[in-house]
């Protein structure tokens, strides 16, 4: 398996903070059977896609592991509830000091981007101007749309069939070919959901995470957790 290794990864409160504002969860009362669930099948993702995993994403999968087994217990003794509302107290805890962290990050990038138009006398074109307030697509987002594109594919055509293997590298230059024949831009579901088995699919994928690695192609969304378009970046 290519293994590609992303420079700016992100964490597991990153991970845990996208399920939650996914799903719409209470951040307050989160459902930690569910966010456990939910935060194993992610992390098996990237198992299975060879992605650099942190340390700290096993760490936290082994404390979730831990509060919903003692959450679970039939007839939990005054020490195990003491554990599992302390240890729920202190992930809650984090997940609110993280969120704000990066909600004060993202005010501070829209500052920033409207202190660079000041700046500029003329207007810039209106496609441009549209374009600058467009959501970068994280890697949870991509995982999250990979992840609905496997969940499509019948038993049968998961099989992995023999063929012609198609490498990484020659899968990044049919997605550029794709998204220059589309006028250098794409949705992701329109780019990948024609691929109907699975280990092209993840080969295709990683191209992709390859290709946004090294600035040839940026993901975006117009909205959170909305479609992923994928388009071919400037210069």
């Amino acid at each position: 398996m290519y293994e590609v290794k992303l420079d700016s990864f992100q964490g597991p409160l990153d991970l845990l903070l996208y399920l939650v504002q996914k799903n719409e969860m209470n951040i307050y009362d989160i459902p930690i059977a569910e966010i456990t669930r939910q935060y194993l099948e992610y992390l098996e993702l990237m198992k299975m896609l060879d992605l650099e995993i942190a340390s700290e994403f096993l760490v936290m999968a082994a404390t979730l592991m831990q509060i919903k087994s003692q959450s679970m217990l039939p007839a939990p003794t005054p020490e195990q509830v003491e554990f599992v509302e302390g240890a729920r107290e202190e992930l809650i805890r984090q997940l609110i000091e993280y969120k704000k962290f990066k909600e004060a990050a993202q005010k501070l990038r829209e500052l920033e981007i409207e202190r660079e138009k000041l700046f500029f006398r003329q207007a810039p074109p209106p496609e441009v101007e549209e374009k600058e307030y467009l959501i970068e697509a994280t890697l949870f987002d991509l995982l999250s749309a990979l992840k609905d594109l496997l969940s499509r594919l019948p038993p049968e055509e998961e099989m992995e069939l023999e063929g012609e293997e198609v490498t990484v590298e020659e899968k990044m230059e049919e997605i550029m070919e794709a998204l220059r024949e589309r006028g250098g831009e794409m949705a992701f579901d329109e780019l990948f959901g024609e691929i109907r088995i699975k280990s092209e699919l993840i080969v295709a994928f990683l191209a992709m995470l390859e290709l946004i690695k090294l600035r040839r192609i940026i993901a975006y969304q117009t909205r959170p957790f909305g479609e992923i378009t994928l388009r071919i970046a400037e210069g």
